[in-house]
């Protein structure tokens, strides 16, 4: 089944499907993605079962956008020069398989890709999120919210779902994913598609404030996802709903941002890690190094680090970078 065949069985879909009402490039990019990574005699089977097509009766909208962000990894991945041994659906720790399998020089990189279902709220809502899980929150939110209706009595003030746990399950999933057997020459990574920058910063802070996993105290066991080494944070989801006009079903737009687990097994390397994320277009060394100004003469904290990455996209990328990787504003 060839991108011509699929592009033709794509436009018998009904409008609720969500390609039928998407830009003619976005659909072109999937059909050609599809063609390029399922191996011939397993596309029609994988269209039905990952995408809904052709019957899309039972369409559901979070499934296709876990598929489709997997389905832009592995292409993206399958287009580079110095990949290698290049496979999805690979089992390297039977009978769980990875997404995305392959080599990039001597180092071995096995990936799994997560998109998060995300709760939907009012567009005049005004959300309130932790960073990170903090005792007494409820009681607290509780009194914000009654001084915000104080003021608006017709303003809508809500709790916004802490995602630690969704995150948590992400990681551990992976880590059962990956060898067991992994060495100082394997790269385990599990990339995370978010949305816009301020959602990529709530992830970022479900795994570095007050018992993140990413931190000296986590709330679960360290053992459970001691083999991943690396989570990348995307805004890969973002490109599916919001900027579809701009994808091409690969990365070369999508905003990257890794960060190393502190807890992962003794002998990972820096040096395989490196060569892993080699074939990525991201932001370890520059957002590590980049130091927050004073905002409003309070020194740049713990708290304020849940704000840095707003910062660094508006202070550090150029404004074609901007464009680049945000193509499509939102507030």
């Amino acid at each position: 089944m060839n991108d011509v065949e699929i592009l033709r069985v794509v436009n018998k879909l009904t409008e609720r499907h969500t390609l039928k009402s998407a830009p003619e490039a976005y659909v072109r990019g999937f059909a050609l993605a599809a063609s390029s990574v399922y191996p011939p005699d397993r596309v029609f089977r994988i269209l039905q079962e990952r995408f809904f097509i052709p019957d899309d009766s039972r369409f559901d909208l979070d499934t296709y956008l876990q598929s489709a962000a997997e389905l832009t990894v592995q292409n993206d991945i399958k287009l580079k020069s110095a990949v290698t041994d290049f496979s999805v659906d690979k089992e390297v720790n039977p009978p769980k398989d990875v997404d995305v399998y392959f080599k990039t020089q001597n180092t071995k990189v096995s990936l799994e890709v997560k998109c998060a279902v995300e709760s939907k709220t009012g567009k005049d809502a005004v959300v309130i999120k932790t960073a990170g899980r903090i005792p007494g929150h409820l009681s607290q939110f509780e009194e914000l919210q009654k001084n915000l209706r104080r003021a608006n009595p017709s303003q809508e003030v809500v709790f916004g779902k802490n995602k630690d746990n969704t995150c948590k399950d992400f990681i551990v999933s992976a880590h059962d994913k990956f060898s067991p057997d992994s060495g100082v020459d394997d790269c385990n990574i599990l990339l995370i598609a978010c949305g816009y920058h301020f959602n990529i910063s709530e992830w970022r802070m479900y795994l570095l404030q007050n018992e993140g996993l990413f931190t000296r105290t986590p709330f679960y066991p360290e053992r459970n996802f001691e083999r991943v080494d690396v989570v990348v944070l995307s805004n890969l989801k973002y490109f599916h709903t919001d900027a579809r006009a701009h994808h091409d079903w690969t990365l070369r737009n999508v905003f990257m941002l890794p960060e190393v687990n502190p807890h992962a097994r003794r002998n990972n390397t820096s040096s395989a890690i490196l060569k892993g994320l080699s074939v990525f277009n991201h932001h370890l060394k520059s957002f590590s190094v980049y130091k927050m100004k004073n905002i409003g003469g309070v020194e740049p904290s713990n708290m304020l680090d849940a704000i840095k990455l707003g910062y660094y996209v508006n202070e550090c990328l150029t404004i074609a970078e901007q464009n680049r990787y945000f193509p499509v504003k939102m507030q």
